[in-house]
This record gives C-alpha cells, sequence and structure tokens, in this order.
C-alpha cells in the first residue's frame, strides 16, 4: 500500500496545476495576517485571531476545495492518459489503488493543517503575540483537517461516479463546499426552519463547524451561551463523520471496481 501511495503522490508530483492550488491556498493566511497585525479582533492577541480566523474559515473553505480539485485529478489521471487499460494488467486490486488515491487525500489534509498552524505562529510571531497553548491547537487543528478531509469523500463519489469533465468537479466541489460552511457558519440562526435543522444534523461540514465553534469560543461567556444549544462534542462529531467517511469509501470502492472491471 505504501507503494501504491508513493506512486499517487508521484503522479500528482507531474501535474504543475496542483502546486499552483496548494500555493494558492497556502497564500489565504496573508491577508488574515495582515488584518491582525493592527491587533487582536475580538477581544483576542493576534496569534489567537489568526489561529481562529484560519481553522474557522481557512480549513473548512479552502481544505475541501483544494482536495476536491486534487481527487479529480487522481480519478482521471488514467483516463485522460489513456492508461486505465493498462492498470487492468496490474496485478493490484482496483480497491487498493483507489484507497491509495484516498490516502493521498488524508496525507495533504495533514499538510495543510501544519501550514495553517505555521502559518498562525509565523503571523502571531510578527504581530508579537504570544504564542500559548501550541500543543492543544496543533490537536484541534490535525483533527479539524481529518475531519474535513473524510467531508470530501462524498465529494469523491461524484466525481467518480458521474466520471465527467474537471470543470463540472471543481464547480460541484466548490458548491458543496460554500452551501456546507454557510450552513454551519448560519446554522445557528436558521436551524429552527425543518429544512436546514435537518441539514445540519446530516451534512458532514455543519456537523464539524458545529464542534470547530466550542473550541473558539471561550466557555462561560455571553458568546458561549448563544451559542451553546448549537455546539456539539467532539465523540458526536467523529462518531457521525466516521460513518458518513465508512459508507462513502465503500460506495467509491465499489464504482471504482465497476469502472476498473
Amino acid at each position: 500500500m505504501l507503494r501504491l501511495i508513493k506512486c499517487e503522490l508521484w503522479k500528482l508530483k507531474r501535474k504543475k496545476f496542483v502546486f499552483f492550488v496548494v500555493f494558492a491556498a497556502l497564500l489565504f493566511p496573508i491577508p488574515f495576517t495582515i488584518l491582525v497585525l493592527g491587533g487582536g479582533v475580538g477581544g483576542m492577541d493576534a496569534f489567537e485571531s489568526l489561529y481562529a480566523m484560519l481553522l474557522c474559515l481557512g480549513e473548512p473553505i479552502m481544505l475541501p476545495c483544494v482536495l476536491g480539485i486534487v481527487a479529480a485529478m487522481l480519478f482521471f489521471m488514467e483516463r485522460d492518459n489513456g492508461t486505465l487499460k493498462n492498470s487492468r494488467t496490474v496485478p493490484v486490486p482496483a480497491w487498493k489503488i483507489a484507497s491509495a488515491k484516498i490516502a493521498v487525500l488524508y496525507i495533504l489534509g495533514l499538510v495543510y493543517a501544519c501550514a495553517t498552524m505555521i502559518s498562525s505562529m509565523l503571523g502571531g510571531f510578527i504581530a508579537g503575540s504570544d504564542l500559548g497553548n501550541i500543543g492543544d491547537k496543533v490537536w484541534v487543528s490535525v483533527i479539524t483537517a481529518l475531519f474535513y478531509t473524510t467531508s470530501v469523500l462524498p465529494v469523491v463519489i461524484a466525481i467518480v461516479g458521474f466520471n465527467r469533465s474537471y470543470i463540472f468537479s471543481i464547480i460541484f466541489t466548490f458548491f458543496y463546499t460554500m452551501f456546507g460552511f454557510i450552513l454551519g457558519f448560519t446554522g445557528q440562526f436558521t436551524s429552527s426552519a425543518p429544512v436546514m435543522k435537518l441539514l445540519t444534523n446530516i451534512m458532514p461540514a455543519p456537523i464539524i463547524y458545529r464542534w470547530q465553534a466550542s473550541q473558539m469560543i471561550e466557555p462561560g461567556t455571553n458568546a458561549y451561551s448563544v451559542w451553546e444549544p448549537y455546539l456539539l462534542p467532539m465523540w458526536i462529531v467523529a462518531l457521525t463523520v466516521f460513518i458518513i467517511g465508512a459508507l462513502s469509501y465503500g460506495v467509491i470502492i465499489k464504482i471504482y471496481q465497476k469502472q476498473e472491471s
């Protein structure tokens, strides 16, 4: 499996557009850093402000979009290069190849989590802020990245299942990401509507955001008391995301195996 993952990474290395997408994602913290250089946001210092914005805005928006585009490239490369028939002659099960592609998405998700932390620390250092609770912040950033990477798997189902163009995949990924983010960000105020309440309880992105918010809001404050009915504990989010991820993984494998046969 490690060799397959390495092979998929080498395939991506030949795609210059991947580096452009990743580079664009890494530029995302720059405007936030400029914003906090003038002082804290919402009563927090520069480091806390930058970390909160990157975690609650950067990862929910940029990470799923980047991973959706990369997923399209991973699953379309054999088709576009005309090597799909050749891959059938290799004595490697189709489910292992698909699993290696999905593993690459998780690796990139972890890389993005590390980049988020490094960007937050650099911004805080430049602003002269105290870099406190690094261990807790790294843990939250990594868990968040794993959650959002799993939330992209339903998008991969559509990418593999429809087997359409890159444009379709990008548009679908962007719509899915923004809809999930907006729903999670405004879910506290719209969850009284039956449809919105249902979506905030079944879509992965709003569920993850309901846990994220609990990590960003200080308990005992007025803001926490307002948000508290909307927040979710980590075990519920982890269980829900795991079920969604496991079901999505099974469907992806089934579709990919059918296409390979």
